[in-house]
């Protein structure tokens, strides 16, 4: 699946140093406060310009550019827990697994702290998870927001759905980035 990312970072360098070298790398580090949605990778929000500008005024300071990426999410090295319903089944089976096998109860257990451990087994074997791209939604204050266009499916009823959903990707390692295009498209 062809799509359009934003990458957004800090002006550290300059704009020729962050045409040349974005996307940066973002460190899973809890040891030293540093925290990641899906782990250490490289962070774009899928197909979301307006986000990824909000996301910059309040993480750097308005002091910020946002890079536009045209890649390619190929379904065999990506998992979507957005959009496939089998690899979000991949991650429930993996942590019923994982709590039998240790005792460790998956309600516990954070998302990144399994795909972290998962990246770590597939060292070992690359089968494992065999992933280099994950593309997840974030819900938090979703029905707060006015940006992200929930809608009902009908009046009379609570069910609705999110059409603008805060959609990350994370990029496992640099090389793996499939890109196609590349641009910073704002500077605060």
């Amino acid at each position: 699946m062809l799509t359009k990312v934003h990458h957004t970072c800090k002006k550290e360098g300059g704009r020729d140093h962050v045409e040349k070298e974005s996307p940066f790398f973002a460190e899973h580090n809890p040891d030293k406060g540093k925290c990641q949605f899906l782990g250490s990778g490289y962070y774009f929000w899928d197909n979301n310009f307006e986000l990824s500008k909000l996301w910059g005024k309040g993480h750097y300071k308005d002091d910020y550019f946002v890079v536009e990426f045209e890649f390619d999410l190929k379904s065999d090295v990506c998992l979507d827990l957005v959009g496939n319903r089998y690899h979000q089944l991949f991650i429930i089976d993996y942590l019923k697994r994982f709590e039998k096998k240790t005792g460790y109860n998956r309600e516990k257990w954070s998302l990144c702290q399994c795909l972290e451990f998962l990246k770590v087994l597939n060292e070992k074997d690359n089968t494992i998870f065999p992933f280099k791209i994950i593309r997840a939604v974030d819900l938090l204050k979703h029905t707060e927001s006015q940006k992200q266009f929930l809608r009902k499916f009908v009046n009379n009823k609570k069910n609705y759905l999110i059409l603008n959903p805060k959609m990350v990707i994370c990029v496992l390692e640099k090389s793996n980035v499939p890109l196609h295009t590349k641009k910073i498209i704002h500077e605060s």
